[in-house]
């Protein structure tokens, strides 16, 4: 198991590493658009927050990565990916460490229920009633 402080103590230095000032970043206008529709190409490449919206969820980032939902730090975290955090670790999340988490992940993705298509609001009928 990986030991909690280092769990602790690589969060804070992801969170340090490199911020860079608001006149280093380009202009909104010149950053490519990305479709925010499609999936992510692996569990591991979900928002935290998402995977951690769900009990299961919370239950596979505990066991995987203990300590990490109850850092002080997480809300400025909980954003990225895991796949993120880990690049960004210098080894402390290990290969072994996310091929445990992508297996926990998928066994959920698995276990969920199909979701019907939403319809649309536009193709909604709505019937007036006069009293």
């Amino acid at each position: 198991m990986f030991p909690r402080q280092a769990i602790l103590g690589l969060i804070i230095s992801i969170l340090t590493l490199g911020t860079a000032s608001a006149q280093e970043l380009p202009p909104l206008s010149d950053l490519p658009q990305t479709d925010t529709s499609a999936q992510p190409a692996s569990v591991l490449d979900q928002p935290i927050r998402q995977i951690a919206d769900t009990a299961s969820g919370c239950s596979v980032l505990d066991k995987d990565f203990p300590g990490l939902r109850q850092h002080s730090m997480y809300p400025f975290f909980k954003s990225m990916s895991l796949n993120q955090i880990a690049a960004m670790s210098k080894g402390q999340i290990t290969a072994d460490m996310l091929t445990q988490a992508k297996t926990d992940l998928t066994a959920l993705e698995a276990t969920k229920p199909a979701v019907a298509a939403a319809t649309p609001v536009s193709a909604t009928t709505v019937v007036a009633t006069v009293p």
